[in-house]
């Protein structure tokens, strides 16, 4: 009956990410087609320039929240709840010093920047760095409502995010705004989604601190966990790090070793890779905060990974095989366009991006269970992916076969380290 419960309320949580993360990748995709036909050439790719420029330097970010989850799961499962708030408080008053700091360096530099990407508006820079500041400060809400498992309030970030950004985009270009309005609905929706996570967050912890309050169940002393938050990030960090460079790394290379229209070509394929490559992201939002709480408890977290993989790897072998039973059809659903030179690219790319699905969920898994083990292999496998890309790229194909066996590698390497642990301290966690 406990496995039926929990089977139950994993599903329910997951489904709710995917509701939400599904509607938000959907509404960015409608807001692209539209930009793309509504924007002249010049002005498409100034966007995806400054939306490049905004997702890098954004990356830290997800190192924040998965940190910030972590440690908000621990407080809440140890009853806690001072530390929960103070917790947040510190790292909120940290993110908004960083995003101003940063906002007023891209003021000061943007006519660098401006100069440098040959964006004749240096105002459209100083727009960037306002996005920036909006999504920086939002993971700290993230962090805190993920580590709450109020994954409704998440879902609901996520649509208004992506449904504002597609509305107001299309509002403002149709008004003539232009490049302008495109990246001020962006800078607005942030705006609103920054708002809405932190009400969300204030309103969820002043409703639990009301409850706690009156029965006094909770402990005042969490100094250490500050320094201790900041260990952590190391190895989160890391696996993002890795992570990112694993599966960006092969189309940066193929961009400098191929012809253009080639490395065109593998471009789009690797978009239809990427689908694969996010459908576990609402599995791991669910599945890490709770792996945490369960590991805490001293009870079993092997139901969690099983059933997280489980429907990670159905979803995952139904994309395979869509792309290898319909190439022509998804090509043109996604694209507009019948790029017959893209068909054996995008089947390699949904077995390898499958391989690094899967591993992601297992990352996840060791990082809520505070196993560092992965760290040797994960940076050494990225290190020779790189590698052998540059001593063996004759074709596209070879290339994807190097990355395919690489993301191989990963998986199996992982499934052997989560496993481990059963053998050596006698308590299942692994599959």
């Amino acid at each position: 009956m406990k496995l039926l419960r929990l089977e139950d309320e994993f599903l329910r949580n997951a489904g709710l990410m995917s509701l939400g993360l599904g509607l938000f990748n959907v509404f960015n995709l409608l807001y692209h087609l539209f930009m793309i036909r509504a924007l002249s050439p010049v002005d498409y790719g100034l966007l995806n320039t400054l939306t490049a420029f905004f997702m890098l330097i954004t990356v830290p970010a997800s190192t924040v929240q998965t940190t910030i989850t972590k440690f908000v799961t621990s407080f809440q499962t140890k009853s806690q709840y001072f530390q929960t708030r103070s917790f947040l408080r510190h790292f909120l008053l940290l993110m908004v010093t960083v995003a101003s700091s940063l906002l007023i360096l891209i003021a000061l530099g943007s006519a660098f920047i401006s100069s440098f990407f040959q964006i004749a508006s240096r105002g459209l820079i100083i727009l960037t760095g306002i996005i920036l500041f909006f999504a920086m400060v939002t993971p700290v809400a993230g962090g805190g409502l993920q580590g709450l498992q109020k994954f409704g309030s998440m879902a609901l970030t996520l649509f208004v995010n992506g449904g504002l950004k597609l509305i107001l985009g299309i509002f403002f270009v149709v008004l003539g705004w232009g490049l302008l309005g495109a990246m001020g609905a962006i800078a607005l929706a942030y705006f609103v989604t920054a708002s809405l996570s932190l009400f969300l967050l204030y309103f969820s912890l002043k409703t639990q601190w009301e409850k706690v309050c009156l029965k006094k169940d909770f402990t005042a002393d969490g100094s250490w966990h500050v320094s201790e938050a900041y260990r952590y990030f190391f190895p989160v960090g890391l696996t993002l790090l890795c992570f990112m460079v694993l599966t960006n790394i092969d189309l940066i290379l193929v961009k400098h070793f191929f012809t253009p229209i080639e490395a065109g070509y593998y471009s789009i394929s690797q978009m239809v890779g990427k689908i694969i490559l996010f459908l576990p992201l609402p599995i791991v939002t669910v599945m890490f905060p709770k792996v945490f709480v369960m590991e805490i408890k001293k009870r079993k977290t092997t139901p969690v990974l099983i059933w997280s993989l489980m429907v990670a790897g159905c979803a995952c072998i139904l994309a395979i095989g869509m792309c290898h039973l319909f190439p022509e059809l998804i090509l043109r659903l996604i694209t507009g366009k019948d790029y017959r030179e893209c068909i054996p690219l995008i089947k390699f790319f949904s077995i390898n991006m499958t391989f690094f699905s899967l591993t992601l969920i297992l990352l996840y898994y060791q990082l809520a269970l505070n196993e560092r083990e992965f760290l040797y292999p994960l940076p050494f496998l990225t290190l020779i992916q790189s590698g052998l890309i540059l001593l063996f790229h004759k074709t596209l194909v070879q290339v994807l076969i190097v990355v395919t066996l690489v993301a191989f590698s990963l998986l199996v390497i992982n499934f052997y380290l989560v496993y481990r642990p059963r053998k050596s301290n006698g308590r299942e966690r692994s599959v």
